[in-house]
């Protein structure tokens, strides 16, 4: 694939992520505006209700958007394609603001290398659920709450959905989520506890994703925070989009 490939597929599979997330959770919501898809998970936190500009938008849409996303009264972000500068100004005239860029990457096919001994990867069921929430939680930082009402046991059922908890030493010290679309592997909710970093945790759960995918997948995708940026990239995965990150947070 090209890069230009890997990044629409990483932007189709992204998009998709968010709506399997959705779609058990009650209060959820979606919807298509033009070419503008806005996914509300109903989590208290920008990143988890958005929209996503993958092409330049008509004024109409991105009103019509926007309107979705204010009418949750939730924190939202829009995520701008970074080569997409009409597109930018189009949110920027409507009172929005960047607020940084997402880095996103891909990795072809290749070798992998065996886990490390020290680390037990399991497939999450329902006896690791709570395992699964919590470690999560802790790995990101996050309340249980918050990581509890975005993800659903609904999500083990679904096509193309599989999630993993690494345990060292009979204690869960990592989570990893693929989400298959198609010939696209979606690396998600690569998280480590913090006393257990430094180990290369997070690194072995990301190289199961890809050991553990059935044949077929051409590429595998992923959003980087900055403290995951570099560790992606010794793995050899390549920067193939960036989108700007316009953040709205309604009044407490």
């Amino acid at each position: 694939m090209t890069p230009a490939e890997q990044a629409a597929a990483h932007d189709a599979n992204f998009v998709e992520f968010f709506r399997m997330a959705a779609t058990p959770l009650a209060g959820a919501s979606q919807a298509t505006y033009g070419t503008i898809p806005v996914v509300v998970t109903g989590v208290p936190a920008p990143f988890f209700n958005g929209a996503w500009l993958l092409e330049s938008p008509s004024h109409d849409d991105l009103e019509a958007a926007l309107l979705h996303l204010r009418g949750s009264g939730l924190p939202f972000i829009l995520h701008v394609r970074s080569d997409l500068p009409d597109a930018a100004r189009s949110v920027e005239l409507l009172g929005l603001a960047a607020d940084g860029l997402l880095p996103c990457f891909a990795i072809s096919p290749g070798p992998t290398p065996p886990a490390p001994p020290d680390l037990e990867l399991r497939r999450v069921g329902p006896s690791e659920w709570d395992d699964f929430l919590a470690t999560t939680a802790a790995g990101f930082g996050m309340p249980l709450p918050m990581v509890d009402a975005l993800y659903a046991p609904a999500m083990l059922d679904m096509p193309g959905v599989r999630a993993f908890l690494g345990y060292a030493d009979g204690w869960p010290v990592a989570t990893s989520v693929s989400v298959r679309t198609g010939s696209t592997l979606g690396i998600y909710s690569i998280a480590t506890v913090p006393e257990a970093r430094g180990r290369g945790h997070g690194t072995a759960a990301t190289w199961h994703l890809m050991r553990d995918a059935d044949p077929g997948w051409q590429v595998a995708v992923l959003q980087a925070s900055d403290m995951g940026r570099p560790i992606y990239e010794r793995m050899g995965f390549q920067l193939v989009r960036e989108f700007v990150e316009y953040v709205a947070r309604p009044p407490a």
